[in-house]
Parts: C-alpha cells; sequence; structure tokens
C-alpha cells in the first residue's frame, strides 16, 4: 500500500478528519454509502472480528483499548506482517476485518479544452479504518493471487495536517516553501490519529452494530436534548481547528483566533492542545469535544461525548475549513 496523494480536484485539494460511516460503501473516495439490511448485521455478529494491528500504533495499548471498547462480537488481533504472509487463513466467511487501509487513487483525462495530452485532474488518498465482511468466491488466481468478494460494512476515516498535504500536492509553487513550514513547525502526519480519539470512533462503531444501526453521514445527525446540555458545560476542541487551509494554494492561510470562531458562541468553550484533549478521552473524563471532519471537498461538523463516543451532532456540507457559522448551526438549538 502507498502512501501519497491527498485528494485534489483540478484546483482543490480535501482532508478528512475521522468520521464514521456505516454502510455498504459506492467508492473508496468519497462518502456515499447504502444501508445495511438487518441481515447485514446478523452475519457480522456471527462472525468473528479480525483487528490487523497497524505498524503505526503501539500494538500493546491498541489491543488493550479495542479490549476494554468491543463487546459486539468475539475478537481476534494479528500485525500487518502476519496478515499479509496468511491472507488464506484470514480471509474466510466466518471473520470480518478492520485494518488500516493507506492507499493514494490518481484520476487523469486526456483531451477536451486543455488539448491533446493526458493531464491529472485528480488526485485522492484515502487513509482510514475499514471493515469488511460476508468473504464469498475465494479462491487462487493464475499468478496464485486470493481473489474474492466482500461486503464493506463500515470506515473510519482520518486526516492529513496540513504540512503533510502542501508536500505532497501536485500543484505547481513559486520559490521556497523552507520559510513559511519552518513558521508553522508542522512535521508530515496526521492531526487526530490519536488514541482518545480512536477510542471513541471504535466505541460509537461497537454501539450501532450492536443495535444495528446504520451511520450515514450525509443524514445528519441533531440530538436536540443532549446538545441543550452544552448550555451549562464546556464544549472542547483541539487547537488545530484553527488552522485554515488555503485550498487554491494547498498550504497554510491565517491562522484564527477562538474569538474568530467562536466569538458568538454564549456558552462555556475550552481550545486545548490535541494530545491534552486525547488524554482527557483516555482517562475517562465526562465531557463534549468539537469535531471538524474535511473529505475531499465536504466539510463535517460533529459533537462527541468523551464517555461514549456517542455523536450527538453531525452535520455535512461543500466547504473545507471551520467557521463561526458552523458553530452558529449547533448554538441556536441550545439558547
Amino acid at each position: 500500500m502507498k502512501n501519497i496523494i491527498i485528494a485534489v480536484l483540478l484546483a482543490c485539494i480535501g482532508t478528512s478528519h475521522a468520521q464514521i460511516n456505516i454502510g455498504k460503501s459506492k467508492s473508496p473516495i468519497n462518502l456515499y454509502v447504502s444501508k445495511h439490511k438487518q441481515g447485514v448485521f446478523d452475519k457480522v455478529k456471527s462472525a468473528k472480528t479480525l483487528f490487523v494491528v497497524p505498524k503505526v500504533v503501539d500494538a500493546e495499548k491498541f489491543k488493550a483499548l479495542i479490549s476494554e471498547v468491543w463487546n459486539f462480537n468475539e475478537t481476534l488481533f494479528v500485525d500487518q506482517d502476519t496478515f499479509k504472509e496468511n491472507l488464506e487463513k484470514y480471509i474466510s466467511q466466518g471473520n470480518s476485518i478492520i485494518q488500516l487501509i493507506d492507499n493514494g487513487y490518481t484520476k487523469q483525462k486526456t483531451g477536451g479544452v486543455m488539448g491533446p495530452g493526458t493531464r491529472t485532474v485528480g488526485e485522492y488518498i484515502v487513509f482510514k479504518f475499514m471493515m469488511t465482511s460476508n468473504y464469498e468466491n475465494i479462491k487462487k488466481g493464475k499468478k496464485g493471487k486470493l481473489k474474492y468478494d466482500y461486503l464493506n460494512v463500515a470506515e473510519i476515516f482520518f486526516t492529513p495536517n496540513i504540512r503533510y498535504r502542501q508536500d505532497i500536492s501536485s500543484k505547481m509553487r513559486i520559490g521556497s516553501m523552507d520559510k513559511i513550514n519552518a513558521k508553522y513547525g508542522e512535521e508530515p502526519g496526521f492531526y487526530n490519529f490519536n488514541m482518545g480519539y480512536i477510542k471513541n470512533y471504535f466505541q460509537e462503531l461497537n454501539r450501532r452494530l450492536s443495535n444495528s444501526e446504520n451511520l450515514v453521514i450525509e443524514d445528519g445527525i441533531k440530538k436536540e436534548d443532549k446538545i441543550k446540555e452544552l448550555k451549562e458545560k464546556t464544549l472542547y476542541a483541539p487547537k488545530w481547528i484553527l488552522k485554515k487551509y488555503n485550498a487554491l494554494a494547498a498550504t497554510w492561510g491565517k491562522t484564527r483566533t477562538a474569538e474568530d470562531i467562536f466569538g458568538k458562541y454564549n456558552h462555556k468553550y475550552e481550545i486545548i492542545d490535541n494530545e491534552e484533549l486525547s488524554n482527557k478521552i483516555i482517562n475517562g473524563e465526562d465531557f463534549y469535544y468539537l469535531m471538524h471532519t474535511q473529505f475531499n471537498q465536504k466539510k463535517i461538523i460533529s459533537i462527541i461525548h468523551s464517555l461514549t463516543g456517542e455523536i450527538i451532532y453531525l452535520k455535512e456540507e461543500g466547504s473545507y475549513n471551520l467557521t463561526d457559522s458552523d458553530i452558529k448551526g449547533f448554538a441556536k438549538i441550545i439558547k
């Protein structure tokens, strides 16, 4: 699997802060899913869930975390190398498999108004936990490669940070980016691939699978009774939401202040370091936090309960950066 290019559509690059879809995925590079019927949930529950432990996490911490939050069905763990070397053992009708997918896709076009040549018009990265099940028609191809049919059950997305997007963008730039990179001090990586967030996302996935519930991001979520609890509680948010992404230049824009985003939010809030927020979740503290999700050209705003991973607010629209208008969307419910 390759670690390559983030989504670009002509002049725009997109990102993806962690979020969950539960449904049959129609494409690896967008959010569109169709809902599962009850029979799918029943089959998945009767299978074992095999977690392929990513190399990029602490294996023991990851296994302990999953063992703590997952009671939907029986679990097994295997490292990435062992999984790849023994596909015939693990790809079976008795298993559902959750693994971290790190892949890139490029869309090209020949001809048209830009001339007769072939050019890249879309570049996509997929970095997500993917749950697949219902393995059928398992057989080896002529070259010994295992072939099979399967069902996409659910996916949990994560996002590259701005430095990562800037570094791998195919956009042409004039001059050096060294100064601006030094100013922001980011190393290429992911904003929210932290154990606290991972815990909450798998809690929500486990809960919904146990209750045979689909989760279609485009449908949104608005649990008004719980949103109104923010009238008396502090809403937390990670500090990186203040960074503005310049989609046209595929690099940093102006870093906003808390007032720029929360200036019209008339309730308690606190913006803290990403690692601190993740640790608060791991330590079992009870609070709500704001998550800004961006996948390709879709912006998703959600509010999550730290103890349970429950998503109490979810709204998706076409855009990039978090704005004060996004805050108004749920602030008017609190009153």
